[in-house]
């Protein structure tokens, strides 16, 4: 051990003119002056030779002197190895890694060490530099001075032991150590080194890079790059240097961490263009690709320099494109091809889901710029609107989703591309070219009643579902209308091409189910689908004005073509034209610059045509009033109220004005006015049907009491006219979970007094009636929950209890809801379910599996006092009813012979068995 004390006295005895901390200075004295002054001070504290302390170090740091000897009598080597010298021996002598008491130091000794390691740093490192680094504005006031390479080599073998004390690193104290020593090494690797030497150049460079700031080291190879007019080899280095810490693990989240300015669009497009080079080998760009993929998904900052590098990589050539398309789809592998398919295993919990769709977000929806193309999008939207229709609707990440779809569908050409993606998507077509991802058919989302999280799951079977519908509900919710607009009229020219083909096509003898399968789906599929999501668009007040606004002149084209569909014209087309004509009569009322265009008064033939050539009243009814806008009889009824009009029109029009008026009361006097039309079976109103629909449904969302019950009475009215579209319709909104709660509940009431009104005939949409209010049962909230079982109860008694089929799975509801449930009223509209099925029961012998857990659930019920006073009391009507049914059971005749029993005693007064007995008469 040394005297450690002798050595602090010696280093604050000196004076550190290029230490960053600064020095003491000497009055009048220039840097010669200062290091003259050192090194007697030096000699005088150490009294060893130089030639033994050069021997010392360069056994210790394992450097190998060169041939040509060190010239000692230069004032700055032996300054130099001097300092090498103390720092050594200090390293050695203080255990700078303890934490131990008696190896700390003081505050002011751990500066000194600082001040000389930076002082070191001036004249062993950086001014020993490559010359061409002296044109740098960093290194422009630092005087060159050439030293021999074993000094050098001795320099960088001891600040990698220096470096490794962190104390040392207080505030940022050795940031330009760091900068000058690896300026050092790239100096002395184009100087041509040994073997030996280029071994200890590279073990410097790997600890710079994996033991320091990654990003310091990208921010000083990039400064080193900036000097102007640098020499081919040296530029040649710092690119290579560049290259392979780039291609390195988390590369280019150094990089970025190097580049990271208040501004963040500017330093994303330093960093764009630094990493999409095309000089970049190909092995080098998809690395990097793989990497700033793993860097977005692990990040929340920086991810526009990331996606916007990711751009760049993409357009540079096909490789990088497959390379991108690879990983995009690796993100849902787990739900398009799941590896596991047991029952009931989770495959993605909510916070993975969410984590993919929120990255995806970003890679797609951060800017119109910085991201990637949205044709990227287009193989994946079946699985993006299947994840959308599924989860539900709190979940913040759903809006992502239908920004991903819109984004994707906005971006596509009108005239080929949208039709044809629309086409592929309505057509349920996976398979390709190229094929698209969708959830595994074993898949499905799965909300916990208990916690509130999503999962997505392996069931036993699932159903094949239409997730195309699943796009209507986006666009009416979204609010780009334009898009809208976009997609409506690219629909209904699918629609378009589909009647007119199936006007010329025949069909050939079917053999086999398989074939009779194809034919239908090939045939109606994708004609069903276009008319649903046509209908539900139809009537969107915003698709409205938009057409109107911008595409009538393309609307009315498509009309034009639709009015030319009149040989042997099918159901679908009828209601196709009935649907178009309602909704263009309506726009060419509101607009009066549409009437009196151009291509509206062209239709004014079509139509007549049309007129002459069918028979549907309904549609006889929508075009009398359409032709007489065409040709400029009927004036626009919003800025004239001329009396040439037809009467039953004229009224039409009336009670549509009072009921889109917002006071109640002359809301309602519109709804009487039209009840009593309905019900003298007035044709405009007839055919003007879908209309009334539309503005019920708008009118039903109404506060005040009066308003929506009348409304209710409208739809009993209109269901005597068309009782399939509008139980279909208002089941769709009662299951819509984007709807508020007290409108959900009026149209259930509607529901129920529609199925009232057409009575026992209501059994033929038993399952659409049934299984909407069994969904509105397994709602997780509590109001809408007792309100459907309260429906389910009386729509029992409606069917006459002809609910079979979905016997087991209401007492399975009726079971969960009992035993786990926590709201009361639902508690008690499932006890009335029960009671109303037991009432049901014709044959107790059908059911006499499940009567003895009934009776016994009944019976604790009504003997538990503590229980709610209503459920006793819905439980003892039940006890009654099972009590009556097994009397009347027990009075009958039939089943007292059913309930014969033989009882048979063996081995009494049997003759005994004589030889050897058959085995099928033993026993």
């Amino acid at each position: 051990m040394i005297n450690t004390a002798k050595y602090f006295a010696l280093l604050e005895n000196l004076n550190f003119k290029h230490a960053e901390t600064g020095g003491k200075e000497l009055v009048g004295s220039d840097g010669l002056e200062v290091l003259q002054a050192n090194l007697k001070i030096l000699s005088k504290y150490i009294q060893k030779d130089l030639k033994e302390q050069l021997q010392e170090l360069c056994m210790a740091l394992q450097v190998e002197k060169e041939s040509d000897e060190i010239d000692l009598k230069n004032c700055v080597n032996c300054y130099i190895i001097q300092l090498l010298h103390v720092l050594h021996t200090l390293s050695i002598n203080i255990n700078f890694h303890s934490d131990a008491k008696e190896d700390l130091i003081s505050v002011a000794h751990l500066k000194l060490c600082i001040r000389a390691t930076q002082e070191l740093s001036y004249y062993a490192l950086r001014s020993q530099l490559h010359e061409d680094f002296y044109k740098s504005a960093v290194y422009k006031d630092v005087q060159r001075v050439s030293c021999y390479r074993s000094l050098i080599y001795l320099s960088v073998q001891m600040f990698i032991r220096l470096l490794t004390i962190r104390q040392l690193h207080i505030a940022n104290a050795m940031e330009l150590v760091q900068r000058d020593l690896l300026a050092a090494v790239i100096s002395q690797r184009v100087a041509q080194p040994s073997p030996e030497q280029l071994l200890q150049l590279n073990a410097a460079l790997a600890y710079l890079w994996q033991s320091e700031s990654k990003a310091d080291y990208f921010r000083h190879v990039l400064l080193l790059k900036a000097t102007p007019n640098l020499s081919a080899p040296l530029a040649k280095e710092l690119h290579h240097q560049l290259l392979s810490k780039l291609g390195a693990t988390h590369g280019f989240a150094s990089l970025l961490a190097a580049l990271q300015t208040p501004n963040v669009t500017q330093s994303a497009e330093i960093v764009a263009q630094i990493v999409a080079q095309r000089g970049f080998s190909l092995r080098l760009q998809q690395r990097l690709i793989e990497q700033i993929f793993d860097f977005c998904a692990m990040q929340t900052k920086g991810i526009m320099a990331g996606v916007l590098s990711l751009r760049r990589l993409y357009e540079l050539n096909v490789e990088n494109r497959e390379c991108v398309e690879r990983l995009l789809s690796s993100h849902w592998l787990p739900l398009t091809s799941p590896a596991d398919l047991l029952n009931g295993l989770i495959i993605w919990e909510q916070a993975q889901l969410c984590a993919c769709i929120r990255l995806w977000e970003q890679l797609f929806c951060s800017s119109s710029v910085a991201c990637l193309p949205s044709v990227l999008l287009v193989p994946f939207v079946p699985l993006l609107l299947q994840l959308y229709k599924h989860l539900p609707q709190m979940l913040t990440d759903r809006k992502a989703l239908a920004a991903l779809i819109l984004r994707c569908l906005d971006n596509r050409e009108s005239k080929q591309e949208l039709p044809a993606v629309l086409q592929r998507l309505y057509s349920l077509d996976l398979t390709g070219p190229p094929p698209w991802q969708a959830l595994h058919p074993r898949l499905a989302i799965k909300l916990s009643s208990q916690s509130g999280l999503v999962t997505v799951q392996v069931e036993q079977q699932q159903e094949e579902e239409n997730y195309c519908r699943a796009l209507t509900a986006l666009l009416k919710a979204g609010s780009d209308h334009t898009l809208t607009a976009k997609i409506f009229l690219a629909l209904l020219g699918l629609m378009l091409q589909q009647l007119q083909a199936n006007e010329s096509a025949s069909t050939e003898l079917l053999s086999t189910e398989t074939e009779l399968a194809d034919f239908l789906h090939s045939k109606y599929h994708l004609k069903l689908e276009l008319l649903v999501a046509l209908e539900q668009l139809v009537w969107h007040e915003p698709l409205k004005a938009q057409l109107a606004a911008t595409q009538s002149k393309n609307f009315i084209q498509l009309v034009a073509q639709l009015t030319t569909i009149t040989v042997q014209p099918s159901e679908m087309a009828e209601h196709m034209q009935l649907l178009i004509l309602l909704l263009l009569q309506e726009l060419l009322e509101r607009n009066e610059q549409m009437q009196l265009s151009e291509s509206t008064r062209q239709l004014q033939q079509p139509l007549q045509k049309l007129a002459s050539g069918t028979s549907n009243p309904l549609l006889l009814n929508a075009l009398q009033p359409l032709l007489e806008l065409v040709s400029g009889k009927q004036p626009n009824r919003l800025t004239s109220k001329a009396p040439s009009a037809p009467a039953s029109l004229a009224s039409f029009q009336k009670a549509r004005e009072l009921i889109e008026n917002e006071q109640p009361h002359l809301q309602v006097y519109g709804i009487q006015l039209m009840l009593e039309a309905l019900r003298n079976k007035d044709p405009t109103f007839l055919s003007q049907s879908h209309r009334i629909i539309a503005l019920a449904l708008s009118t039903l969302k109404q506060k005040e009491s009066y308003t929506f019950l009348n409304c209710v009475r409208l739809f009993v009215q209109l269901v005597h006219i068309m009782e399939a579209e509008v139980l279909d319709l208002l089941s769709d909104e009662y299951l819509s979970e984007t709807a508020d709660l007290d409108y959900r509940l009026v149209v259930g009431e509607a529901i129920l007094k529609a199925a009232q009104e057409i009575g026992p005939l209501c059994y033929r949409y038993k399952a659409v009636l049934i299984n909407c209010f069994l969904h509105g049962a397994r709602s997780s909230l509590d109001e809408f929950r007792s309100s459907a079982y309260a429906n389910l109860a009386q729509l029992c008694r409606l069917l006459t209890y002809q609910v079979h089929s979905f016997f087991q799975e209401l007492l399975q509801l009726i079971d969960a809801e009992l035993s786990s449930g926590r709201y009361l009223p639902a508690k008690r509209g499932a006890l009335l379910v029960l009671a109303e099925l037991l009432a049901g029961m014709d044959n107790l012998l059908n059911y006499q599996d499940m009567l003895l857990p009934i009776y016994r659930l009944l019976r604790a019920i009504e003997a538990n006092e503590s229980c709610d006073s209503q459920m006793r009391q819905h439980a003892a009507n039940g006890l009654k009813v099972i009590n009556e049914k097994c009397r009347e059971l027990l009075k009958s005749d039939a089943p007292v012979q059913q309930l014969q029993r033989e009882i048979k005693v063996l081995g009494i007064k049997e003759p005994s068995a004589k030889g050897k007995r058959h085995i099928l008469e033993l026993n």
